[in-house]
């Protein structure tokens, strides 16, 4: 049995193409538009997490063992999160 394609009317072509092309056109650059606006949004995202992963202290405190299995003796569950950026008993390694 073979499948035998039938060609489109004329008439029918004729009246669809010039709706269907620019609606492609607007399409297709929608989704272009899309995908650079979620880019966008990606970078802002990524430095904006960036900035508050930053301001973690942990690194530079006295108390801070760098060691994965204790962190910090005086605070190890919070150590490294979000949770220690006010820590109360933070001291700066730096100054002596």
């Amino acid at each position: 049995m073979v499948l035998q394609l039938m060609a489109l009317p004329v008439w029918l072509v004729s009246l669809v193409q010039p709706v269907l092309v620019p609606f492609c056109f607007v399409v297709a650059w929608s989704m272009v538009g899309l995908i650079l606006w979620n880019l966008v949004l990606t970078v802002r995202d990524g430095v904006g997490r960036a900035a508050v992963m930053h301001k973690i202290p942990c690194a530079e405190c006295r108390y801070f063992t760098n060691d994965h299995r204790l962190k910090c003796p005086i605070h190890p569950k919070i150590a490294l999160t979000e949770s220690a950026i006010d820590c109360p008993d933070f001291e700066d390694s730096r100054l002596g």
